[in-house]
């Protein structure tokens, strides 16, 4: 860390009340523009005291900034490799977040519209898109500094593709569906030499509006007549000195050699020019955000987000327990589930979604370097929202291996809080991914984040009691661990009736429960359902109709609700009714009094077996009990254990050929109904 950046941090606060604020010069106005959105975040050195900075630009096709935009960032990197219409409220005038014009609109936002654009910027480098991403090393010194960190060799190891080389960390973070291969630095030998002196391009040393227009200016055009711009799809532009508070990271529109496209960028001073840091502003390059926690006691003075040891995109060095010699580097840590998947790096087939309703129990991979084919990453919509949901990934630490890793806290299950647009700048820019600890107001949140609340391990669960989602780590295996989700689980169902009274007609209804597909009932002349004398019985409606049973008797009866995955809900509590005789209603014939009833009939002398018959309906469409016994002789015979209730019953006498069978009886009836 320079001592430019130490000496003056009070005075931050001035100008970053400029570079938020309007000069309120007129009054708010309608305007429409059209551009390329572009990105910038602004990282200071670790333990700074400094915040981060994020600001959405509407720019030209030579990366000249039209307007600074108020919107979301999932607007912004949307529409991120297309011209845009842009339609919002002026809110006077601001400083520009280091243009070459001295102020544009801060606007707005109500609507961004993609536009057609002859010349429309080529596929931007990420989101989805398995390939190639070479950089480019842009080595720029101002006129006045002669100081030259180090060769183009350095930094071309830098990049490079073994251990711990910025290529090589991105493959193995991606799953080898990125790289940065043919990557370059230039000049080979030494440095460009800025047109101006250091004091032209950063007027204030702790700022936010060094001139990065002027500087993305001079150094590409000081290259391009040696340089291929178009067979690079980003730029890390080395400098030789501090530039204002930060290092940055992000991506915007330019023309070069003939193009006018979408370019990752970098601005990076020479505390910046490390493994960590590089990755980090890197990350911002392909689009990735912050992410920061504790959910519940995240930090709110701004200066501190960069806490969470479990995302390179967080506290780029992690634990500080791999260590670089070279660059006087620590190691990053890999990055977390929701940056991954928001990069289309997580393949589908590994992406387990458990959705309103449903539970499932899951076999869930490390994330770096995973051992098996077995899904990366959980996701829990909160109450079905795509814009809302935890994410749920399994990290190990490894040490003493080619495993990034092994700067992680520990092994363990990491959930985050996933919400769009949250952590924006203004704001606190902590990213819309927030690490869920079990006590988040335990201590102070760095010590959280990273503590034993936020590493679930086996026994230990996680519930959302307000959307009523159940996060909980079954086991640990040598790579993986077994995790059990439920997301809004159908609960019992209300009873309605009938409760406590006495009816002709038993009938039972409740509410209706959401999610759930089907409902069990129970009905027993118990309280407690052990009589033997159970009627059990499903159904996808909210209401049900008993059978025939014995008026005059008192049931008891409760309901539960099934879910789509299999599980079914605690029962209700139980409801009673006593069943009433009907007016002029007819004496009930055929009544056992066991739920295993004997039948007897008559012997027909040509038979020589009997096939019996029992059904609930009079068409034997479906049969509750059947058998056939042999000889003629054999006149009764005695059911499996029934339900209460009415049945039917038939017998069909087997012909001499002892295979096929005469015509089968008229259907009597008989009534289950055990006291």
């Amino acid at each position: 860390m320079s001592n430019r950046i130490r000496r003056k941090p009070i005075i931050f606060t001035v100008v970053l009340l400029l570079a938020l604020g309007v000069v309120e010069t007129s009054a708010q106005a309608s305007v429409t523009l059209t551009g390329y959105l572009a990105v910038l975040n602004g990282d200071p050195p670790r333990d700074s005291n400094l915040p981060p900075q994020q600001f959405i630009l509407l720019e030209d096709g030579n990366g000249q900034t039209l307007a600074q935009l108020v919107v979301d960032y999932e607007t912004a990197i949307s529409v991120r490799d297309q011209k845009v219409q842009v339609t919002g409220q002026t809110a006077g005038q601001t400083v520009q977040a280091g243009q070459s014009v001295s102020s544009a609109p801060l606007i707005q936002v109500t609507a961004v519209k993609p536009i057609a654009a002859t010349n429309a910027p080529q596929t931007p480098p990420l989101v989805g898109a398995a390939g190639t991403y070479p950089w480019i090393n842009l080595l720029c010194k101002f006129s006045d500094i002669t100081t030259e960190p180090h060769t183009a060799a350095d930094y071309n190891t830098l990049l490079g593709a073994t251990y711990p080389g910025i290529n090589h960390y991105w493959k193995q973070t991606s799953y080898n569906l990125i790289n940065i291969d043919n990557s370059t630095t230039y000049p080979t030998t030494g440095w460009i030499t800025l047109p101006h002196p250091r004091s032209y391009y950063i007027p204030d040393d702790n700022g936010t509006n060094a001139n990065r227009a002027e500087m993305l200016k001079d150094c590409t055009h000081a290259a391009d007549p040696y340089v291929n711009f178009t067979a690079y799809k980003g730029f890390n532009m080395m400098f030789n000195d501090d530039l204002d508070c930060c290092a940055w990271g992000g991506w915007g529109t330019l023309s070069l050699d003939g193009q006018t496209r979408i370019w990752s960028r970098t601005w990076l001073p020479p505390w910046a020019q490390k493994y960590d840091y590089i990755a980090h502003e890197m990350g911002h390059g392909f689009g990735l955000s912050h992410s920061s926690g504790p959910l519940g006691n995240t930090p709110t003075d701004n200066l501190k987000i960069y806490i969470s040891q479990w995302d390179v995109m967080s506290r780029s060095d992690g634990t500080r327990e791999a260590w670089d010699a070279t660059f006087g580097s620590y190691i990053p840590p890999g990055t977390i589930a929701s940056s991954l998947n928001t990069a289309g790096w997580i393949p589908a087939n590994r992406l387990v979604t458990v959705s309103p309703g449903w539970s499932k129990t899951v076999t869930l991979e490390r994330l770096q370097l995973p051992q098996s084919t077995e899904p990366l990453m959980i996701k829990i919509p909160v109450n079905g929202s795509s814009s809302h949901y935890y994410t749920v990934e399994a990290r190990f630490k490894v040490t003493g291996a080619q495993n990034y890793d092994q700067s992680i806290p520990t092994s363990a299950v990491i959930i985050h809080d996933y919400l769009a647009g949250r952590g924006g700048w203004p704001g606190t820019n902590t990213g819309p991914a927030l690490v869920v600890a079990a006590n988040p107001t335990s201590n102070i949140p760095e010590v959280v984040v990273n503590g034993a609340g936020a590493a679930w391990v086996a026994g230990e669960m996680y519930e959302d009691a307000t959307n009523n989602i159940r996060i909980r780590v079954n086991s640990q295996s040598t790579s993986s661990f077994t995790v059990y989700v439920a997301n809004q689980l159908p609960g019992p169902p209300t009873l309605t009736a009938p409760i406590g009274t006495t009816v002709t007609t038993p009938t039972l209804s409740w509410n209706a429960v959401k999610y759930a597909v089907g409902y069990d009932i129970e009905l027993d002349t118990t309280n407690n359902f052990t009589s033997g004398a159970v009627i059990s019985a499903q159904t996808t409606g909210t209401s049900y109709t008993m059978p025939p049973l014995t008026a005059g008797r008192t049931y008891y009866w409760h309901v539960r609700s099934q879910t789509p995955s299999g599980e079914a809900s605690a029962w209700t509590t139980t409801a009673s009714f006593t069943l009433a005789s009907a007016a002029n209603a007819g004496v009930q014939r055929n009544i056992f009094s066991t739920i295993t009833p004997t039948l007897s009939w008559n012997r027909i002398p040509w038979a020589t077996g009997y096939k019996i018959q029992v059904s609930r309906t009079t068409a034997f469409s479906s049969m509750s009990w059947e058998t056939t016994v042999n000889g003629v002789n054999t006149l009764s015979t005695q059911t499996s254990a029934l339900d209460l209730g009415l049945y039917y019953w038939r017998i069909c006498p087997r012909k001499a050929d002892n295979t096929t069978f005469g015509t089968c009886s008229a259907a009597d009836s008989f009534v289950v109904n055990v006291p």
